[in-house]
């Protein structure tokens, strides 16, 4: 014997479900926010996707990472970060533009800070949900090849050479 669910039951059914999937996306959504707050990205984005200019890339990055060691290693906070950055935007800027000279490029280099949407990602076994983050982005030449990105706040830009680990806290 079957027994069938009444339009009553099934419609209280189906407002309860519709109330719980409302609940987890909401906090999906929270968390996700969260998240991206407490991060500050590097973001370097090649001029294209020639082997030279992906070459190119890595070193600029390499010289943007080790100009701000220093800088970024007492920031305790994404706010910190941003407003260390804020401050040396101009020496970062100047920073890339010699190296894209040294390497005997004469791409423009384009600097900034601001919030961007990123791709979900991995980094040192840990997962970034897609979603609009904090970065520093640098775009060298017409910024057409493929990029190339770490996290600043919590530091954790590291080269090839070097590894890291995600703080409990984070």
């Amino acid at each position: 014997m079957k027994k069938i669910i009444s339009g009553e039951k099934f419609t209280m059914a189906l407002f309860i479900g519709l109330i719980i999937t409302g609940i987890a996306m909401q906090y999906i959504y929270t968390v996700k926010a969260d998240i991206a707050k407490s991060f500050v990205r590097l973001h370097v984005i090649a001029n294209s996707n020639s082997q030279g200019d992906q070459d190119l890339k890595l070193k600029v990055r390499d010289s943007i990472v080790e100009h701000l060691k220093d800088k970024l290693k007492e920031a305790n906070s994404t706010e910190e970060t941003k407003s260390i950055i804020k401050k040396e935007l101009e020496s970062i800027a100047k920073a890339a533009q010699e190296e894209i000279f040294a390497n005997d490029y004469n791409y423009a280099v384009t600097v900034s800070l601001g919030n961007y949407r990123f791709p979900t990602r991995s980094y040192e076994g840990a997962m970034l949900p897609a979603g609009n983050y904090d970065a520093l982005r640098i775009i060298i030449g017409e910024g057409m090849g493929e990029n190339w990105w770490c996290v600043l706040y919590p530091q954790l830009c590291f080269t090839s050479s070097q590894s890291g680990t995600l703080p409990e806290e984070s």
